[in-house]
């Protein structure tokens, strides 16, 4: 297919890391089918003599950039760079009356001497011999896609992209979701992946080409539904995610207390992951005695633990996701979801789980409570959704599908 053309694909921490491996593996396993040559360059992560474990002689690792990525380098840009660039001036006009002023800043100058670094980078590395066309491809929208704007007048026969997994588009609560250079980082795309057809009106205050925006979620491996028989005595609620404020873990707890109430069954919780609230939410846990839970900081294959326990209901009360890979794939081994009302999580929670709406909590979450227990007093409502929790992944989310959608799209670029 493009066989005449290269592929570079940059990564946040890839092949190091584990949050991009699952979906970059199964992506370059069959990329290296369709292009002359796939270089990877990771931005975290610098390790000596570093070799991609695969079998493929055309995939090949640049680790040398991460390195760059110091405090040396970047107060180096800053003094020298940025103060005489004309992007950085018309962000800080933007910005300066805003609250969270000081902050934003710090975003800006982090993310242009970042963007820079990376510009001479490249400059340095990629042969422009022949004019070769190559396709420049960014698993995230963070700083690349700036460098990228830079980059698109000097590789005139190459084509940007970029998926965008959530706050990269849309920033973060905690901060009035600003993004830094927002309109600069996705105005020269060649194309704009995103997870959901939700995330569109995102990029409404941008009056891109929506031609250039297209839809490819990530998917994950088909399963079938985990082996999780009721308990006349017990049911088991999984959380897994960082510990920080907008995941809501605190209402999580709150809410288990309530349904404990209600009920004769003993409530088990087992919370899985780290964050800065891990030690504030773990006293609130051990001063609960209203049911049981367990705590995990990681586990490598949440899939694996989950067919090793007996997870009944799987609990994200996020505030904002991009696409909540943790419910695709509890909902992948068939067990219902209670989610928060966010886009993300109405995308996937229909029939087959419950929807709790944060902006009022308090009746929202007497009406799920009341709602769970008639489920499981009538078994064959908790069975459908399992059911139909499995169907609906094994329908729109297995990885082979989503990565077929994703070919296509780089097929037509």
């Amino acid at each position: 297919m493009q066989k005449n053309k290269d592929l570079i694909i940059f990564t946040y921490d890839y092949p190091f890391g584990i949050s991009e491996k699952t979906f970059i593996d199964y992506e370059i396993s069959k990329l290296s089918e369709d292009f002359k040559n796939i270089e990877i360059i990771n931005q975290k992560t610098f390790r000596e003599n570093s070799i991609l474990n695969s079998n493929n002689q055309n995939i090949k690792l640049n680790p040398n950039f991460s390195k760059k990525l110091n405090i040396f380098y970047l107060t180096y840009y800053f003094l020298t760079k940025i103060l005489f660039q004309k992007i950085f001036w018309e962000e800080i006009f933007l910005i300066i009356w805003k609250k969270n002023f000081i902050r934003k800043l710090k975003m800006c100058i982090i993310e242009l001497c970042s963007a820079l670094i990376l510009l001479k980078f490249l400059k340095i590395n990629i042969n422009k011999e022949n004019n070769r066309e190559i396709i420049f491809y960014s698993f995230w929208s963070n700083f690349t896609l700036i460098t990228f704007s830079m980059l698109k007048d000097k590789f005139p026969n190459s084509k940007f992209i970029a998926r965008s997994l959530g706050s990269d588009l849309n920033g973060y609560l905690d901060n009035d979701n600003y993004v830094p250079y927002k309109r600069i980082k996705f105005s020269k795309l060649n194309k704009i992946i995103l997870l959901g057809e939700y995330q569109k009106k995102l990029l409404s205050d941008l009056k891109l080409d929506l031609q250039n925006v297209k839809i490819c979620p990530l998917g994950v491996n088909e399963q079938k539904i985990s082996a999780n028989p009721l308990s006349y005595e017990k049911i088991t609620f999984l959380s897994c995610g960082s510990l920080i404020k907008i995941k809501n873990v605190d209402l999580m707890i709150h809410f288990l207390k309530k349904l404990s109430k209600k009920t004769s069954k003993k409530i088990e919780f087992i919370l899985i992951g780290s964050g800065k609230l891990e030690n504030s939410l773990l006293n609130l846990l051990r001063n609960n005695t209203n049911f049981t839970y367990e705590y995990i900081r990681y586990v490598k294959d949440l899939v694996e633990f989950i067919n090793k326990k007996n997870i009944h209901f799987f609990l994200n009360f996020s505030s904002q996701e991009g696409m909540p890979f943790t419910v695709m794939e509890t909902m992948s081994c068939g067990i219902p979801t209670i989610a928060s009302n966010i886009d993300a999580n109405k995308y996937l929670v229909k029939n087959n789980g419950y929807i709790l709406n944060l902006e009022d909590y308090d009746i929202s979450s007497d009406k799920i409570i009341d709602q769970i227990i008639f489920d499981l007093e009538n078994i064959q409502n908790y069975k459908n959704y399992c059911e139909n929790s499995n169907r609906f992944i094994n329908q729109n989310l297995i990885n082979k599908d989503c990565y077929n959608t994703f070919l296509n799209i780089l097929k037509n670029i």
